[in-house]
């Protein structure tokens, strides 16, 4: 039997090994190759605080005028006065942002300035009166992955023993690490010649576009203090760019002050959840039902051998508007369902509706795209109820084009599209014949307590020309309004509303 002998640089490979040195793993490569380009391990953890300030755009993604090219996004918001401080010694954090709404109508609105604090585990929110509220529920999360949502602090969550590194992997020109720290997971990306961060990658659940890709994209780096720093980042929500920011200002271990939670909010205990809201339906022509409860109403109206629905904002609302209709019409099953637009908050609760028995969808042609994305894309991360059920068979969609009408013997519902619309140009207003009641959503919101904004006291002033135009387009005998955002109020109210806004509100013009 022939012994092998170790040659010299196989003894020294194995004495290393043998007093306690290892070689590294894929992904501890990812992490410390970043660590290195960033300005090196010991230069990156001796880092006490980071300051970043400067401006950019936010954008509403699920708010767009139409779903095409342009995807989900148009509401735009300038950001002013981006300012986020960091201590890193205490995992604190102070975030501060001014947005001013740009969309139309709108522009200069607002100034709405955000301030939110995150010390270790507990997350709150500043007034502009200083007050701290605390944050309950997911806003911990939130935070902390916000908190992370940075080349520097993901970096040295990594670097940390008691981070996880998992599924080190290779993607363009990009190498990867899914790295996990107290309960949260994100996926760091390097640039494979650069060795920079490229991207932070966060996988979310969306009622509507199931799992989703929130990638925060970074460039333009610049050295500060003997730290690598991207000066812009841009974050896309899977295909859609949702925010935009340039960094003009950025500071290593400068003073931020003490970002620590104040007693009050330390402690502070989670109220009681609120009771859910109560459901009402009131009956405002022959088998036609405004259902009432949240923000977001819907209506039920009555076939001769089905029930069908109007909008399915939420679940929560599905659930209790299909539970009234059993309630009213026991025999006769919800089997359609119309959709007024593709807003989000018009349709998260469309997959429910399906795998509670919907068979057909009626909707503006312009959304049957969008509508088909909702009901494929997978839903992994969260299953809902469509996800559970499996091999659900999708429903028809009927698309409307200009016009439309849903008619048999006990009902009539005339469909229009509402021309020339700037916030969203899916939109469907639905005519009621039998009570001379007129539907439409995100128009017309009478005493709608979400209109905050000043100048709009009237239930979204900006589109009143815009309905008043479409109802005379199509020369409707409106005698009430059943909007699905406010109050059933009678044509007068909106009338009156339209008259005050033309003679007050600068600007704007009569459209009779």
């Amino acid at each position: 039997m022939t012994r092998r002998t170790l040659g010299p640089l196989m003894l020294v490979s194995a004495l290393s090994l043998g007093s306690g040195l290892q070689a590294q793993s894929t992904e501890q490569q990812v992490v410390s190759d970043a660590a290195a380009a960033l300005g090196g391990r010991d230069r990156i953890l001796a880092v006490r605080t980071l300051v970043v300030q400067g401006g950019g755009h936010d954008l509403n993604v699920g708010q767009s005028l139409r779903y095409d090219e342009l995807g989900l996004q148009s509401d735009a918001w300038q950001i002013r006065d981006y300012k986020r401080m960091y201590d890193l010694a205490n995992g604190r954090a102070r975030f501060e942002a001014v947005r001013v709404a740009q969309y139309p109508y709108y522009q200069g609105i607002g100034g709405e300035r955000i301030v939110q604090g995150l010390d270790g585990d507990i997350s709150f929110n500043i007034a502009p009166n200083g007050n701290a509220t605390r944050a309950f529920g997911g806003q911990v999360n939130a935070r902390r992955i916000e908190y992370l949502r940075h080349p520097l602090t993901l970096v040295r969550a990594a670097l940390a023993p008691s981070a996880k590194l998992s599924n080190g992997r290779t993607q363009g020109a990009d190498r990867l690490v899914d790295v996990t720290t107290n309960g949260v997971t994100l996926t760091l990306a390097i640039n494979s010649a650069t060795k920079l961060p490229s991207r932070i990658i966060q996988m979310t659940d969306s009622p509507t576009m199931g799992d989703t890709a929130v990638e925060t994209q970074f460039g333009e780096y610049q050295s500060v203090n003997g730290v690598h720093l991207p000066a812009r980042i841009i974050t896309k929500t899977d295909r859609w760019l949702s925010a935009d920011v340039r960094l003009l200002s950025q500071n290593i271990d400068s003073d931020v002050g003490n970002l620590a939670a104040p007693a009050g909010v330390r402690s502070a205990t989670q109220p009681a959840p609120p009771a859910p809201p109560t459901t009402t339906a009131r009956e405002i022509a022959k088998g036609l039902w405004y259902v009432e409860g949240t923000t977001h109403k819907s209506l039920l109206a009555e076939f001769s051998d089905h029930m069908l629905l109007i909008e399915a904002p939420n679940d929560e609302r599905v659930r209790a508007v299909l539970a009234k209709a059993k309630e009213l019409r026991p025999n006769k099953p919800v089997t359609q369902l119309l959709v007024t637009h593709h807003h989000a908050d018009h349709t998260s609760g469309v997959r429910l509706a399906v795998a509670e028995g919907i068979t057909e969808i009626i909707t503006h042609r312009s959304n049957v795209a969008y509508l088909n994305d909702v009901l494929t894309r997978p839903h992994t991360i969260n299953p809902d109820d469509l996800a559970k059920k499996g091999n659900v068979k999708l429903p028809k969609i009927t698309a409307i084009d200009d016009t439309g009408v849903l008619r048999d013997a006990m009902m009539t519902i005339n469909m229009y599209h509402v021309r020339d619309n700037s916030h969203a140009d899916s939109m469907l207003m639905l005519y009621f014949p039998s009570g001379k009641i007129l539907t439409q959503p995100d128009i017309y919101m009478p005493n709608d307590a979400r209109n905050v904004i000043p100048g709009e006291p009237l239930g979204h002033a900006p589109w009143l020309q815009n309905l008043a135009g479409n109802i005379n387009l199509r020369k409707l005998d409106v005698e009430y309004h059943a909007p699905i955002h406010g109050d059933y109020v009678t044509n007068k109210q909106f009338i009156d509303s339209l008259i005050f806004m033309t003679q007050f509100v600068p600007g704007t013009k009569s459209t009779n």
